[in-house]
């Protein structure tokens, strides 16, 4: 289990669940709409840590926003503990 933590709320996920699964779970407000990747409500950015993305999103995302640690957290899987932020324009 890999502790997730955005702002000033944090939980715990495994690594066979994507963040938005687990924080509906357990009750965490994340940005979140289809769950397929689709419509892009859940694109938030990682400051830290290490994660996997499932096949969809790494082909959905740009080289810079994967740079800029930009995901799709429907889609994302923690490989270690993760610091998450919004996206600011």
């Amino acid at each position: 289990m890999f502790k997730i933590t955005l702002k000033n709320e944090s939980f715990y996920c495994p690594d066979t669940m994507s963040v938005v699964e687990v924080a509906k779970i357990q009750g965490i407000k994340v940005p979140h709409g289809c769950i397929g990747g689709g419509c892009g409500i859940c694109k938030m950015r990682i400051t830290k840590g290490e994660y996997k993305l499932n096949d969809w999103a790494a082909k959905a995302l740009s080289e810079e926003e994967k740079k800029n640690g930009q995901v799709f957290l429907c889609q994302t899987y923690p490989l270690s503990d993760l610091q998450l932020d919004y996206i600011t324009k």
